[in-house]
Parts: structure tokens; sequence; C-alpha cells
């Protein structure tokens, strides 16, 4: 079972789950077969996203640099910390403590070379922050980070939206275009928050506390909450890598592509440029689950990733229709190249 963007179908998937309304009223129900003409009607109804049956799904092998067990568990972990949190309560985020030293040990052992995937996300605020912290300790590993200093890096994205925890608002698939004043500003007031929770915790690193303030500011001085233009590299780090990973899950912003993702940190006025490139050697352009189209015609889905965030490892669909199973390795001089996803 696979969520899918409405815009993404393509005719011909079948539901796994109940089509419903917001009243709970059921327009389709799982096992249709849906056809393309639906998508304008889904649309029409603000459906943006449904549930439908992979059948590739037993053939991919997603990376998320961790085995997916412990990088559940770290998210377990965090969830469990974080919500039962209390304001002003610090003692109960110490565990944190253990915890960012777990994944930092964990990602030092780590033999894994192969692209990141960022496919088939929700938006879910600990899935999130589990995402952004791979990210920023693949950033801190190029830029040399002792073990200290990614403790560090760590700890502040763990607690990046500590905010939340004391706000009632719903930062999930939303837009600020459709979003009143008093909304924005309730969005906006989390890092204030996070970052004041944490003032008199002397057992938060100093850098840690400011990735929590300033992770939506921008090198232009144009983000929030104080308009600083940040050069300590922990904050740019955490800036690039959340902008880039709320677009991809749908916190704090309509869901994206992966391209699209790339789009938004390519602006190099707001976002520091040898970071992006990193982030686009490091993170699979074509994740697993993705159809794409290659130069000799064929239509396929990619099942893994490479060293080549940009050649895959595909597996061709129209074969299975045979009761073939024919996958190709792309980063090889012979193989063909993507053209296009679809």
């Amino acid at each position: 079972m696979r969520e899918y963007q409405v815009s993404e179908l393509m005719g011909n998937e079948v539901l796994a789950k109940n089509v419903c309304l917001e009243n709970g009223k059921v327009i389709l129900e799982a096992g249709t077969v849906l056809k393309a003409c639906y998508k304008e009607a889904l649309t029409a109804l603000n459906i943006r996203t449904v549930f439908v049956n992979d059948p590739f799904e037993k053939y991919e092998k997603a990376n998320f640099y961790f085995d997916k067990n412990m990088f559940l568990k770290f998210e377990n972990d965090l969830r469990e910390i974080l919500s039962h949190h209390i304001y002003r309560k610090g003692n109960s985020l110490r565990k944190l403590e253990s915890l960012g030293k777990d994944i930092v040990t964990v990602f030092e052992k780590t033999k894994e070379k192969r692209a990141l995937d960022v496919w088939n996300r929700t938006p879910d605020l600990y899935e999130h922050t589990m995402f952004i912290t791979i990210m920023v300790m693949i950033l801190g590993k190029e830029y040399g980070f002792s073990r200290k200093r990614m403790e560090d890096a760590v700890m502040g994205c763990l607690l990046h939206d500590l905010g939340y925890q004391y706000l009632n608002v719903d930062y999930r698939k939303c837009s600020y275009q459709l979003m009143n004043q008093e909304e924005i500003h309730g969005m906006k007031k989390h890092t204030i928050l996070g970052y004041t929770a944490l003032q008199e915790e002397e057992w938060v690193p100093e850098i840690s506390k400011m990735m929590v303030l300033s992770h939506h500011e921008r090198l232009d001085g144009s983000g929030y909450p104080l308009k600083q233009k940040n050069s300590q590299k922990e904050c740019r780090m955490i800036q690039i890598c959340d902008a880039f990973d709320c677009a991809v899950s749908g916190v704090e912003s309509t869901r994206k592509s992966v391209y699209q993702a790339f789009e938004i940190i390519s602006d190099h006025q707001k976002f520091e440029n040898r970071m992006e490139k990193i982030l686009k050697r490091k993170i699979g352009i074509y994740p697993a689950g993705t159809f794409v189209r290659t130069e000799n015609g064929k239509n396929a889905v990619v099942i893994s990733q490479t060293e080549n965030s940009q050649a895959p490892v595909v597996l061709y669909t129209g074969e299975l229709e045979q009761s073939k199973i024919v996958t190709e390795n792309l980063n090889t001089k012979e193989a063909p190249k993507i053209i296009t996803s679809v």
C-alpha cells in the first residue's frame, strides 16, 4: 500500500483504502479500479491523496541509511519523549541526550554509500525530524564535523520543532496562501516557543538552541522569527534540510515532488550553494517507488538506489506482464539514462 498524490495517478490503480469526504461519507471503496478521469473529480472534492495497492512494493529496498527497524525504533523513541514532555519540564527531555548519541553512533558505523530515499512520506512530525537529522549528519560528515559537534547538531535537529508541543495548530499539508494571518502567526510561533522552553536548560548546547530558533531563517534575512542572517554552519544546515524535507513530507507545506523540493533549495540567496550540491549528490532524485521512462523507451519503477543519485536500480514493469522480473542498475556506462518520471 502506498499513498499517492491524486495528480500522480495514471489510471488502473487499485484503491487500498476507502476514499471519504470530510463528513466521513465513502465515495470510493477499497478495491475500486481508478480511472484517469477520476483525477479531476477527486481534485474538485479537495481530495489530494489516496492509498493504492502497489504491486512493486515487495521489490523495493528503500535506503534510510539505517536499518529500517532501527530507523523506526529511533523514531518511536523520539515520539515517546517529545509527546510526553510538559512545557519547562526540561528533565523529561534529557533522554534525548542518549538518543542523540545512539543515532550518531549508528550513523558513524554505517557503511552505506547509496543515495538516501525520501519517497512515500507522510506529514508526521517525528518522521520529518528523523529525516532532517539524517540529512544534517550527511552534511556534517562532508564538512568534517567532530563527534561532539555532530552530537550537538543532532540535538538541535531532535529539538527543532519542540514548539509544536505547546501549540494547537495543524501543520500537515498546509499552504500559507490558504491560511489567514492569525493561522500563519500561530504556526510561526513554534520557533520562539521551542527556543524559550530551552533557555534555562544548561544541558542543551547553545548551538542546538540556536538551531531551534533559526531553522526557518534564510541567508538573505527573509525568514522568521527574527530575520537573521545566521553564519553558523549548523543553523544553515538545518535551514536547508528542513526546507527540503517540509516540501517532500507535507509538514508545514503542501507535499511536493523531490524535483520541486530541490528547486526550492536551489535558491542560493536563501540557502548555501555547497550544501545544496551535497544534498543533490546524497539524496536520490528518483526515490524507490518512482515510475520512470528510460531513453530506450521502456517503462520502469525504481526499486533501490546506487551511489549515483541520478542512476538508480530499476525494474522494468513491462516484463512482469510476461511473468519475467528484469532489473537493471542504471549506474553503468552501458545502461540507458532516465529521461523522465511518469
